[in-house]
């Protein structure tokens, strides 16, 4: 599964609070970091992680840090909140050529003596991902097999990867977007204990 920690907007002091953050997980849990948008030293706007640890299901929605401004000391707002979502990752991603269908049909050219009498096209159908493919540009049916397999699978990846860039938009709407309240977690203070 993905993890996507946000500051939101990335102010200072909840930049602070996903490092520490980071920290806190490093000691509890494992995983793999993706990508980590840095703010400056010691601090977050966002991180992305990979993990196969399903406790990341249990942090999920906002988390609070209560500390005084480590960099405006007169600040007298004390409750920073940021968020962590995490996203099932597609394990079907493989293409298995044995799903596929194939549909033999006469080509919808005009063409000589042979395109009229045989059934040289070929449809090839992915019912799980419910995209096809059709060839009919060469004379042998074996051919016309073979490029529309090629068709379908270039439509399989492109759906993957549409799939993937929706995952990311969402994931970049999701960084502007924190509500405050009703915390997940809760920690206290400059050393980030976890309040139980």
């Amino acid at each position: 599964m993905y993890i996507y920690i946000s500051s939101g907007n990335g102010i200072d002091e909840v930049c602070r609070a996903l490092w520490h953050f980071s920290k806190w997980l490093e000691k509890n849990y494992s995983f793999e970091i993706i990508s980590v948008e840095k703010s400056f030293h010691n601090c977050y706007k966002s991180i992305l992680l990979k993990s196969d640890d399903k406790r990341f299901k249990h942090l999920e929605g906002i988390h609070l840090w209560k500390s005084t401004s480590p960099f405006r000391p007169k600040c007298k707002r004390k409750n920073w909140y940021f968020s962590l979502e995490y996203y099932e990752e597609n394990k079907n991603e493989k293409f298995n050529k044995k799903e596929v269908i194939y549909q033999t049909m006469k080509s919808p050219k005009n063409g000589g003596q042979h395109v009229n009498t045989t059934s040289s096209g070929v449809r090839a159908v992915y019912p799980k991902f419910n995209i096809e493919a059709i060839s009919y540009s060469q004379r042998s049916q074996h051919r016309n097999k073979t490029i529309a397999l090629d068709l379908l699978i270039q439509k399989y990846e492109k759906k993957i990867q549409n799939q993937s860039n929706r995952i990311q938009h969402s994931l970049w709407k999701k960084k502007k977007e924190i509500q405050r309240g009703n915390p997940r977690k809760i920690f206290i203070g400059s050393d980030f204990k976890e309040q139980i």
